[in-house]
């Protein structure tokens, strides 16, 4: 009977010790489990202050005596290049002017009576007879020019009568009567005057002067006779 306790009490034990093992190993997985609750605060009536941002203050005003003004806030630098500045594009000077030509005079007519221009000429017939023109231009004042126009024959033996004469000269013309011309056989080459006239122009007038005498005639012996209708010489003629 002593024994049979000793064997339940050695179980008991046995069971308690297993027990307590069990509930250690439990506690060792699980440490908050293990731990006994902390005791959550009180509730409380009264609210929690929220938190608050701190009062703005008010800007200082600054003193000022009347009439005074508060100087403009400094503007932003301007970064952005200028293209105009004086700096990288500096304005070249102007250009020197030229000075005006110097404005030439009028050109003043010569005073009446003065001879303005002259000249001679002659016509090529390939013969040895030829007529030779002569003409001096004088300013007659009031616009007008004269021409005073003189004509004569150069030649060997020359027997001819009287032939008409036609003068043109840039729209002027005239016509007159030569003379009659005899160059006996003997006297070698002669000049033989054949008309002598004259033509008003207007002054300045210019152009070519034609002067027909009508030989109709020959000229030359033999074999060297030539036909002459007519005998020309023209030249151009500036009358100042």
């Amino acid at each position: 009977m002593k024994l049979q306790r000793i064997v339940i009490l050695l179980v008991v034990l046995a069971l308690v010790i297993g027990l307590e093992m069990v509930l250690m190993t439990k506690c060792a997985k699980d440490p908050a489990a293990a731990s006994e609750p902390s005791a959550s605060p009180e509730p409380t009536d009264e609210p929690a202050a929220a938190a608050t941002d701190p009062p703005i203050q008010p800007p200082a005003v600054i003193p000022t005596a009347p009439g005074y003004t508060s100087p403009p806030a400094p503007a932003a630098p301007n970064n952005t290049p200028n293209n105009n500045s004086n700096a990288s594009n500096p304005t070249n000077p102007p250009a020197p002017t030229n000075p005006p030509a110097p404005t030439q005079a009028p050109t003043q007519p010569p005073p009446a009576g003065v001879t303005t221009g002259s000249g001679s000429f002659s016509s090529d017939t390939g013969t040895g007879l030829n007529m030779a023109i002569s003409w001096t231009a004088t300013d007659m004042g009031n616009g007008i020019t004269r021409l005073t126009i003189n004509g004569s024959v150069n030649s060997w033996s020359l027997q001819v009568m009287s032939q008409p004469i036609s003068i043109s000269f840039s729209g002027y013309s005239k016509s007159l009567m030569g003379s009659s011309i005899d160059v006996g056989s003997n006297s070698g080459m002669t000049t033989s005057s054949l008309f002598s006239t004259s033509m008003d122009v207007a002054t300045g007038t210019s152009g070519t002067m034609n002067v027909v005498w009508s030989y109709n005639g020959t000229y030359g012996t033999g074999e060297d006779e030539v036909s002459l209708p007519t005998i020309t010489a023209s030249d151009y003629v500036y009358t100042n």
